[in-house]
Order: C-alpha cells, then structure tokens, then sequence
C-alpha cells in the first residue's frame, strides 16, 4: 500500500513537472516568434518613391513640395510619434546666411496617425514661399550660381528636402517613461534627405 502510494505521488509529480515544462516551453517558443516578427517589421518597413520639386505660383510665390510613401509590409499597425519634414537651400554665396528656410511641418503623437498593416501609406507636404525677404535671397542665389556657370532656374535650384519619422508597434503599447528599456524593441525610425539635388 505504501509502494502504491509513492507510486501515485511520483507520478503526480512527473506530470506537474511535465505540464509546467510545456508551458515554459510554449511561451517560450511564442515570445520568440513573436520578437522575430517585430525584428521583420523593422526590417521590412520602409520609405518609398520619394518625390520633391518646385513650381512658380501667382504673383511670383514659389511651391515646394514633398512626398514620400511607407510600405508596411508586416502584420502590425504602426502609431506615427513624431513626424518632421524641412526645406531648405544651402546659400553658399552668403557667408552669413548659410541656409534659408523655405517650409517645414511636425506632427506629432496627439495627432493619431497611423500606419496600416499590409499596406502603402502616402505622405504629402508642401509650402508656399512668398516672402519678398526669402524669394529676394533665392534670387540672389540663383543670380551666383548663374555668374559661375550653373544652368539652374528658380524652380530647379538645389533644395533640400529632410523627413523623418518615428513609429510606435501598435500591439505593443507599453508605459513608455517608466518601461524605456522596451522603447527600442517596438520604434521604428526611418528618415530620407535628398541633400540638396535638382527634382
């Protein structure tokens, strides 16, 4: 009877140790698989077709614009945390004005953007230069660069166009001030620049 009795509370024991090995070993297998999914989304996320030019306007105004597209291949909706785009020209015929600013947007986390799965995303921006200021320094550019040889125009000058962006995986919002060591594993960061090329 006593024999009988170890027997059972062995074979308790072996099958306790047995599930809770299973276990372990599930959502071991599980959080694997899921940190390789979110390293291919890193991966796989990125910016498309970006397209920038200029174009003159009424009353002499000139158009920048700039677009871009993300390509998001994986299977998670992303939250856009900070966006920016900046365009400028590099004045290199003015030693104390070395970049005009020509227009810039930011968006931000408040804004609730996002970013579907499986799919492309297209992003536009634009500004309307009108200042009698900064269209007067674009000419003045222009007239230097002219005077060197170059065969630019006001709307083919080399502008510069800078975006990047921030996002956040979606299904894995955590507290993001007091769990920072988790920020890296769910952010995405992309950016592009021209550096100063004709469109």
């Amino acid at each position: 009877m006593a024999i009988l009795e170890k027997s059972r509370r062995h074979w308790v024991t072996v099958t306790m140790y047995v599930a809770f090995s299973l276990f372990f070993l599930g959502a071991c297998i599980v959080s694997a698989a899921t940190y390789g999914s979110i390293g291919r989304a890193q991966q796989d996320v990125e910016l498309l077709n970006p397209e920038y030019g200029a174009r003159q306007v009424p009353h002499g105004a000139i158009n920048i614009s700039f677009s871009v597209q993300i390509h998001n291949p994986s299977r998670y909706t992303l939250h856009v945390n900070a966006l920016s785009w900046y365009a400028t020209l590099v004045n290199s015929s003015s030693p104390d004005e070395r970049i005009i600013p020509l227009g810039d947007e930011y968006i931000g986390p408040t804004r609730l953007l996002e970013v579907p799965a499986k799919g492309t995303t297209n992003f536009s921006f634009g500004a309307v230069v009108s200042d009698p200021s900064t269209l007067a320094k674009l000419y003045g550019y222009l007239a230097y660069e002219t005077s060197l040889g170059a065969n630019y125009t006001i709307t083919t000058l080399p502008y510069t166009h800078s975006f990047s962006i921030v996002l956040l995986i979606g299904e894995f919002e955590h507290d993001y001030l007091r769990e920072r060591y988790l920020n890296d594993l769910v952010t995405i960061r992309l950016s592009y620049s021209n550096e100063g090329g004709a469109a």
